[in-house]
């Protein structure tokens, strides 16, 4: 319970430690359930509310190579979206640059690199400045920006028809990021990259494993 907590104290006034230790098996399982159990609940709200009518374009991969899949999900995501989305909470201007260079692996979805490139130009204005924003404002802005951007696994969304559906659609994926921020700012990146690793594997490799064409 104690690892709820400090969670929750941290969603509500984000701070980075001052220094990283490594995190526990029982805080980082115990982050997972956490996770997890926001999940089932989603996925059952999410069909009542015929969300599911949103067909996601990663199915055609799943469908083409499961396990190629699963390599890209599990190994691949974590490695170029943590530093993308979590790197630059600690406001140092090396990170954030680096930040917003990786972001440009994510340009085939034309005006999501543009918000991202515009934000990541603002903090180091505001740090070279010698005025960054509140430690609450970045982690608050990443974790909408990861969620915003699993928007675009929804194939043809209508965004003008389909706005109201936006929170709803992401809302898991903001969950995701406010824990993996969390950890990041707590324990570093290498923790929030196996974090991200590991919560994709157990939600991908069932699927993958019972998967029948």
């Amino acid at each position: 319970m104690k690892i709820f907590y400090s969670l929750r104290d941290f969603i509500i006034h984000p701070e980075k430690a001052a220094s990283f230790q490594p995190i526990s098996f029982s805080d980082f399982f115990g982050l997972l359930l956490l996770v997890i159990l926001f999940v089932v609940p989603y996925g059952l709200l999410f069909e009542w509310m015929g969300m599911d009518q949103f067909e996601n374009g990663l199915m055609d991969l799943f469908k083409e190579n499961k396990w190629l899949f699963a390599v890209l999900g599990v190994v691949i995501a974590p490695i170029i979206e943590e530093p993308i989305f979590r790197l630059h909470l600690d406001l140092k201007k090396s990170s954030i640059w680096w930040s917003l260079i990786l972001s440009l692996l994510l340009a085939s979805v034309l005006w999501f690199p543009l918000i991202f490139i515009g934000y990541m130009i603002y903090l180091l204005v505001s740090v070279s400045n010698h005025n960054p924003p509140p430690q609450r404002f970045v982690v608050y802005v990443s974790a909408a920006l990861f969620g915003l951007i699993h928007i675009t696994n929804f194939k043809n969304f209508d965004f003008s028809q389909h706005f109201f559906y936006i929170p709803f659609l992401v809302a898991i994926q903001i969950w995701v990021g406010l824990v993996l921020s969390y950890i990041r700012l707590k324990h570093g990146m290498f923790w929030a990259i196996l974090f991200h690793a590991v919560y994709n594997a157990v939600l991908i490799i069932p699927t993958v494993y019972f998967y029948e064409p």
